[in-house]
């Protein structure tokens, strides 16, 4: 619960982030951000979401969101890939993928790539509609400016 609340009666406000600052937070840390899907995984309830669309480079910063506990009130539309949705949910442990990459010249070198995926279990979500994304990067990191030094 809330640090401002010491008799548990509230709970604790979300911290608006942007989606590149996921990986940046603790776990069990409640966020609210703007994500654009990019994929929807069915048997695991899982939204793919990136920074911008279309996130083509391999650096684009992804998280994933769990919605399997909103799942019944989600309409399809907030599924479809190209969708900016707003979510607010409870930092995860990340997901860790692994996997190796062939050379042309030789089957037996491999190179390794790791990568750090943040996991969001959503408690709400809806959509964001038309978003002007420098607009609402800037307004972010404005409000953020403004905000005390965490511990």
């Amino acid at each position: 619960m809330s640090e401002h609340d010491p008799a548990n009666r509230r709970p604790e406000p979300a911290r608006l982030i942007l989606l590149d600052q996921a990986q940046l937070q603790a776990p069990g840390t409640k966020i609210r951000l703007l994500g654009c899907v990019h994929a929807y995984h069915i048997e695991s309830a899982t939204l793919v979401l990136k920074v911008d669309y279309p996130g083509t480079k391999s650096k684009t910063p992804t998280l994933l969101a769990t919605i399997d506990n909103v799942l019944e009130n989600v309409h399809h539309d907030l599924l479809q890939v190209g969708s900016w949705l707003n979510i607010v949910g409870y930092v995860q442990k990340p997901v860790k993928f692994e996997s190796s990459i062939r050379n042309s010249n030789s089957q037996r070198s491999r190179r390794r790539t790791r990568r750090v995926t943040p996991l969001v279990d959503v408690l709400m979500i809806w959509s964001a509609g038309a978003v002007k994304l420098d607009d609402y990067l800037s307004a972010v990191r404005s409000f953020q400016e403004t905000l005390p030094a965490r511990p």
